[in-house]
């Protein structure tokens, strides 16, 4: 397996001009640079969203009714809460 570190990718993005203009500023006044702010804000959104992710699994899946039997209400109930 190769593994890459450090390696930096061009890619284009098509963005709402006020969303440019609020990156703009804050890039600005925390003197950085456009791609190391991005680069940032992109991190942190993907590190909130794997936390919010484990915090809030998905629901479990469960067998078709016919192989449940009389606890399947019960299961779920139970499994909400």
């Amino acid at each position: 397996m190769v593994r890459c570190e450090n390696i930096n990718m061009r890619t284009t993005l098509d963005l709402p001009d006020e969303l440019v203009m609020e990156i703009k500023i804050l890039a600005a006044q925390e003197r950085s640079s456009l791609k190391e702010l991005i680069g940032d804000l992109l991190r942190n959104g993907l590190r909130a969203r794997t936390v919010a992710t484990r915090q809030n699994p998905l629901p479990p899946i469960y067998r078709s009714r016919a192989s449940i039997g009389r606890n399947w209400i019960s299961e779920i109930r139970r499994d909400i809460r």
